[in-house]
Order: structure tokens, then sequence, then C-alpha cells
């Protein structure tokens, strides 16, 4: 698949997750668009520079938005933490230009608390997830 067919499907998918009230299929669409993105078979330099800008923009609207997650459960907090994690270098570079951003970013990362991100980075997440379930539904 052409490149350009491969970016048009990408903002068609990312249009999709703006609409998108439900996180998981907002997500879905984004890691699908991101994905496609990705994965663009020989991108021109113009191509490229559309390729990195759809990311940017898209990292640059995840960290406007997360700030509103503060009563979001575990699973949609994971489900946006995987978005801004496949988005990392993006995000890394936006935070680092604007303090507004970077704070978003603090405040999402520390929702959950110090030992969640400690297990999020060791690869237990679906532990924490799987125990956040089972503790949700014995209440």
């Amino acid at each position: 698949m052409p490149a350009s067919t491969e970016i048009s499907e990408a903002r068609v998918l990312l249009e999709r997750a703006e609409r998108e009230s439900d996180p998981e299929q907002e997500t879905r669409h984004i890691e699908e668009a991101l994905l496609l993105l990705e994965t663009a078979d020989d991108p021109s330099p113009d191509e490229t520079k559309i390729i990195v800008n759809l990311r940017r923009s898209y990292a640059r609207r995840l960290l406007t938005k997360i700030p509103k997650l503060k009563s979001a459960s575990f699973e949609v907090w994971l489900l946006y933490f995987n978005v801004l994690v496949t988005l990392a270098s993006e995000v890394e570079a936006l935070t680092t230009a604007d303090p507004d951003l970077a704070v978003n970013r603090q405040a999402f990362l520390a929702m959950w608390g110090p030992e969640v991100l400690a297990a999020i980075e060791k690869g237990h997440a679906v532990e924490l997830a799987d125990r956040t379930d089972r503790s949700n539904d014995a209440a």
C-alpha cells in the first residue's frame, strides 16, 4: 500500500478517535493510526514530514487532554498510557519544550502512584489490571 494511502487512512482513524466517547475505542483508533504511520511503505520526504507532524500533533492533543482523566479507571488510564508510550519521542520533545505539557504528563503519570509506574516499567501492568478488575468485582 502506498504511503499516501496509509497516511490518509491514519488521518481518518485519528479523526474518528477525536469523535469517540468510549476511551477503549478512541485509543484503539489511535493505535491503529500510529501503526499505519509507522509501517508506511517508503514515504517520500514530504510524506515523512506529514507523518512526523501527525504524530507530534496527536501527542500534543493527548498531553492537553490527559489532565481531564482524573477520575478514570486504571484500565482507561492504562489505555492512554500505552498510547503515550507509543508516542514517547514526541511526548519527550513536547514536554521538554512546553512546561505546561510537562506538568500535564507528570500529573497523569502520578494518578496511580509510583508503585503502578514501577510495575509498568517492569512489565507487570497486565497483572495490575487483573488485580484491579478482581478487586472491583469483589466490591
